[in-house]
C-alpha cells in the first residue's frame, strides 16, 4: 500500500491496520488504541466528539497477532489500555503470542469522571508491556542513580550513574507526564507527551531503528521517534488525524 505520507525516515498511512501491518517491520510497537471505553474529552477537543471503534469492545488480539509478526526478535511492545480493560487485553497479547510483563502504570494530568462524588479522580495511564522472544531494555541516560559511585556491597560494582532498571510506576518530578498540556491545543481527545514517549523509545530502541504506532492518532510517537533519531511508522484510519500528525511533524 502507498503511505498517505512520507518525509526523512516517517511513513504514514490512512488505512485500517488490517490492511497495512502484514507489510511493515519494526524494532518496537508502541501505540494507543481505543479500549472499547467510549472516552470523551471535553478539554482538549470539540466537545461531544468520541474516539472511532471507542464504543464498543475492542479486542486487542486481532492487530496484537499481526505486530507479533511484525516485530523483529527479540523486541517490545507497549500498548495503552485501561484499568477496567486490562485483563481481556493481557489475554489478547498473550494469545497473540506475546509474554506479558509487568504493566508500566504513569502520572498523566487529573481527567475527569462520570460519578464527580464517588469515584477517585483519574491520574494514572495503564500500559501493556510485552515481549518477543528476550527483550532487554537500553542503555539510557533519562534517570541518575543517587546513589551512583558508591559500593553497595563488599566486592560490588559501584553504582552505575544512570538507572539501567526503572520501575512499574512513573510518578514524581523523576518522570515525564504521559498527557500533553491542554494549552497545546492539540486538536485529539486524548494527547500523550512527546517527553513520555521519547523515554519509551530511548528505552526500548536504538538509533536508526524503526518504532512502529498502528493506532497513530495525532502522530505524537512519530513526533518523538524522530525526535531522537529513529525511523517510524504511522497507521490511522481517520483523515483528520493523518493530517494533524502531518501538520505537527512539519511544523515541529
Amino acid at each position: 500500500m502507498k503511505p498517505y505520507y512520507q518525509d526523512r525516515g516517517c511513513l504514514i498511512f490512512n488505512a485500517d491496520y488490517l490492511d497495512v501491518l502484514q507489510d511493515q517491520f519494526a524494532n518496537v510497537v508502541i501505540t494507543d488504541p481505543p479500549y472499547g471505553v467510549n472516552y470523551q474529552n471535553n478539554y482538549t477537543h470539540n466537545k461531544f466528539d468520541k474516539i472511532e471503534n471507542d464504543g464498543k469492545q475492542f479486542s486487542y488480539y486481532p492487530w496484537a497477532r499481526r505486530a507479533y509478526a511484525c516485530l523483529a526478535g527479540n523486541s517490545a511492545l507497549l500498548a495503552y489500555t485501561g484499568w477496567s480493560t486490562y485483563p481481556q487485553h493481557f489475554l489478547d497479547l498473550q494469545e497473540a503470542g506475546f509474554a506479558v510483563k509487568e504493566p508500566l502504570v504513569v502520572q498523566k494530568r487529573p481527567s475527569g469522571t462520570t460519578d464527580l462524588y464517588g469515584s477517585f479522580q483519574t491520574n494514572s495511564d495503564w500500559l501493556l508491556f510485552a515481549h518477543k522472544g528476550r527483550f532487554k531494555f537500553k542503555p539510557t541516560q533519562l534517570v541518575k542513580n543517587k546513589r551512583a559511585g558508591t559500593i553497595p556491597n563488599k566486592g560490588r560494582k559501584p553504582v552505575p550513574e544512570y538507572k539501567t532498571r526503572f520501575p512499574a510506576c512513573w510518578f514524581g518530578e523523576s518522570f515525564p507526564l504521559s498527557t500533553e498540556n491542554p494549552s497545546k491545543k492539540i486538536n485529539h481527545p486524548t494527547p500523550k507527551s512527546v517527553e513520555f514517549m521519547q523515554w519509551l523509545i530511548k528505552l526500548t530502541t536504538n538509533e536508526g531503528e524503526i518504532v512502529l504506532d498502528p493506532f497513530m492518532g495525532s502522530g505524537t510517537t512519530l513526533l518523538a521517534a524522530r525526535s531522537v533519531g529513529r525511523q517510524c511508522i504511522g497507521i490511522e484510519i481517520a483523515q483528520e488525524y493523518c493530517d494533524l500528525a502531518i501538520e505537527r511533524l512539519r511544523s515541529e
